[in-house]
């Protein structure tokens, strides 16, 4: 008897799945590379990986679709087929509902947005975390330049022999919901920033800003004047969500940057990452003395493709 573990077959599910993009793929098929019935197999899948098996499929040849159609270089015709679809109408119905935009639009556009990137296996990182499923899957966004309001601190981050980020980034949110408190600002999105464009003389400092997004009009002159404005330009970014315990994000930042940027087809640059936490009246999970509560944002790791 087979002593292999659900995620090892997981494993062995996703990786036959990636090598055959190309093909038809059933759930008969895939049923086959494991010990599951087709219904067990969707159990497990989803259970693991937060995605089904058809959903996440889909996305990932409708992704790969789209990589080929910013290529420019192929029939639409060619690209459906040899994807898997019965006919272009069918590929641009599915590639339009996924994307917002037909083919034709998106490779006019020339923008990456919202390509999804294989799923990969957290056992690479620390035990002491949790998050919600086994598998993490990162998404490539385009995102357009913006305006952030925020205040700002430097930190010593891993590489100092002194780190002192555990201690800096609560300080730093303490201070910025004291202005928003003061100026009594609705629901904005608060954003997390850190600066790695290096203008500090030590390698090891960086400045992380804790700021708002989404500023209404009315509200737009006392910002200016208790909070300081940065501009974000345009970047593409590898994004992954995270939920789960705060003491744990680090691990995921780490995974991310150590594990999957090594063997993607992409390469990390300087610039601004982001830890959105979408649209909240207060950041309390990155207060001090709430280390161990749940956080559930997404982080946007600047990159570019490899050429």
């Amino acid at each position: 008897m087979s002593n292999r573990s659900p995620l090892t077959r997981i494993e062995g599910v996703l990786d036959y799945i990636h090598d055959n993009l190309d093909k038809t793929l059933s759930l008969e098929d895939l049923a086959d590379q494991s010990c599951w019935s087709r219904w067990q197999l969707q159990r497990v899948f989803q259970s693991q990986t937060g995605l089904s098996v058809a959903q996440y499929i889909r996305e990932l040849k409708l992704s790969l679709a789209a990589e080929r159609v910013l290529a420019g270089q192929e029939r639409m015709l060619d690209i459906a087929y040899e994807l898997g679809f019965n006919s272009e109408v069918s590929f641009s119905r599915a590639f339009k509902q996924f994307f917002s935009s037909s083919p034709r639009e998106y490779r006019q556009r020339g923008l990456r947005v919202g390509l999804r990137t294989p799923l990969a296996k957290l056992s690479k990182l620390a035990s002491d975390y949790v998050v919600d499923n086994a598998f993490l899957q990162t998404r490539i966004e385009y995102k357009p330049s913006f305006i952030f309001y925020g205040v700002s601190s430097p930190f010593k981050g891993l590489l100092s022999d002194k780190p002192d980020f555990s201690t800096i980034v609560p300080e730093t949110w303490h201070q910025l919901h004291k202005i928003i408190d003061a100026i009594n600002l609705p629901e904005v999105n608060l954003l997390g920033v850190i600066d790695t464009r290096n203008e500090f003389d030590e390698v090891t400092q960086l400045n992380y800003w804790a700021g708002v997004t989404c500023i209404s009009a009315q509200n737009e002159v006392d910002v200016d004047i208790r909070l300081t404005r940065l501009d974000i330009p345009a970047q593409e970014y590898a994004v992954v969500s995270y939920d789960g315990a705060v003491s744990g994000f680090g691990h995921v930042v780490e995974w991310l940057i150590c594990h999957w940027l090594p063997e993607s087809e992409y390469v990390g640059i300087e610039g601004f990452e982001l830890e959105n936490y979408g649209t909240s009246s207060k950041n309390e999970l990155l207060v001090e003395g709430e280390t161990q509560s749940r956080v559930k944002m997404e982080y946007w790791l600047p990159v570019k493709k490899k050429r």
